[in-house]
């Protein structure tokens, strides 16, 4: 039996900080998200689960993603299944 191929393993504290903003996604608490999220994502600017995790936070809070983030999101390699989540809460998918 082959074992399965690793993924590139993550670092140790960026894994805890989207166990944290998943937490408070899924707890409804969009504004510490946000504001976790923000920090975040001046820690590891290029770090596409953040930007999409910020950007839910955004779309609860907000009309939308910041300018920033939107093209982030708008990127090919960004998780197109997820901006399409992102769009149908904005509205605009």
């Amino acid at each position: 039996m082959n074992p399965r191929p690793r993924h590139n393993p993550m670092p140790l504290d960026l894994a805890v900080a989207i166990g944290l903003l998943w937490g408070h996604l899924n707890t409804g608490q969009f504004e510490p998200a946000y504001r976790l999220g923000r920090v975040c994502r001046q820690i590891w600017p290029d770090d596409q689960r953040l930007a999409l995790l910020v950007a839910y936070a955004q779309v609860e809070l907000f009309d939308g993603p910041d300018p920033d983030t939107a093209a982030l999101l708008a990127r090919a390699a960004a998780c197109p299944s997820w901006s399409a989540v992102l769009a149908r809460r904005c509205g605009t998918g």
